[in-house]
């Protein structure tokens, strides 16, 4: 028995004067990080959908977007593309992987970390490869380079500073405030716009039991250009809180939110503060949880959680960022409706 318990402890010990296999630990689509303790390779930086890296060849545009996908792509790139192969300037877009497909890994044979992307279509699979060549000289806009490509496959080099474990940080993402209701994402995914929901003929509500005095509160909010009732203290509010069995209203929140809106690092959720400086202190939080698929609006209380700060949530898909804009003739169209409506 004891050669054996010999035996095992020479073969761990072996093992462990191995030299340690270079990885480089996948965190999220744009960055990993390196088990030799040399640090995070940090693409977000990188990230520009709007103005993606190009290349010409042989009557081919190269077009790559690290992290986020490319916009106002054509053909198959339209679908989420981060890697598009483009026949002339403005031609027939064909996808060589999106930007949810990415994949780090290190290479023992160029001793490079490389990503790799997919794009499946009918039966068919276009993939390309993107060696990270760390340049710490290279510390304006990333160089991309061609390395040639088979039928279904393309292979490019990316060369930056922030290819250098540690090389960038990326820093905190924020939304700044373009108008009442709109604010753009410092990471360049676009702009959470507000817009296509502003209806002061008739904002969001919701209602909520107050548990402490056994009674219900309606809440409303409308963002943009906010509302009023009649003859109450909600005179140009973007927020409201009523009282429906003493019918007391309170202002909760100015029409405009405060400059500087919350971004939560993990998730890219961002919270509207609101503050009625007409009013003994009262606040708002409007948390904007973004779901694509939410088409109509849905808006709701999450009660008082400390004296005079109120708490909302609105899910929406224009809280995604760049998937709404400003539509003046769909707002009319609201307006007609509401009147029509009243005049019944």
């Amino acid at each position: 028995m004891w050669r054996i318990a010999v035996s095992l402890l020479l073969a761990w010990c072996f093992q462990q004067s191995l030299p340690q296999q270079l990885e480089c630990r996948q965190l999220d689509h744009c960055s990993c990080l390196m088990n030799d303790g040399s640090g995070k390779i940090e693409l977000h930086s990188l990230a520009h959908p709007d103005n993606p890296y190009r290349i010409d060849h042989n009557n081919f545009t190269y077009m790559y977007s690290p992290c986020t996908a490319m916009r106002n792509a054509t053909g198959e790139c339209k679908d989420a593309a981060s890697v598009c192969q483009q026949f002339d300037e403005g031609g027939i877009g064909y996808n060589y992987g999106t930007a949810d497909s990415a994949s780090f890994y290190f290479d023992p044979n160029t001793k490079q970390v490389k990503i790799s992307y997919s794009y499946f279509e009918s039966n068919m699979t276009r993939n390309s490869n993107v060696d990270l060549i760390c340049d710490p000289g290279q510390r304006e806009r990333a160089l991309l380079g061609y390395q040639g490509s088979d039928p279904f496959l393309m292979n490019f080099k990316l060369t930056s500073v922030c290819a250098c474990p540690g090389g960038c940080m990326a820093p905190a993402v924020t939304c700044t405030m373009k108008d009442s209701c709109t604010c753009d994402m410092s990471d360049g995914t676009g702009a959470i716009n507000l817009h296509p929901l502003d209806n002061p003929w008739a904002p969001l509500r919701s209602s909520h039991l107050q548990p402490d005095l056994g009674r219900n509160f309606t809440y409303y909010y409308n963002p943009c250009s906010g509302f009023s009732f009649t003859n109450t203290m909600c005179t140009n509010v973007s927020t409201c809180q009523v009282d429906t069995e003493a019918q007391l209203f309170y202002a909760l929140g100015d029409v405009a939110p405060q400059p500087n809106p919350d971004v939560n690092q993990e998730n890219g959720s961002v919270t509207f503060h609101y503050v009625n400086t007409e009013d003994t202190g009262r606040h708002s939080d409007i948390r904007l949880i973004c779901d694509p698929d939410q088409h109509v609006p849905e808006f709701t209380s999450l009660g008082e959680p400390s004296e005079n700060f109120y708490v909302m949530a609105l899910k929406t898909r224009c809280a995604c960022p760049g998937l709404c804009k400003d539509d003046p003739i769909a707002r009319k169209a609201r307006y007609l409706e509401w009147k029509a409506s009243n005049s019944r």
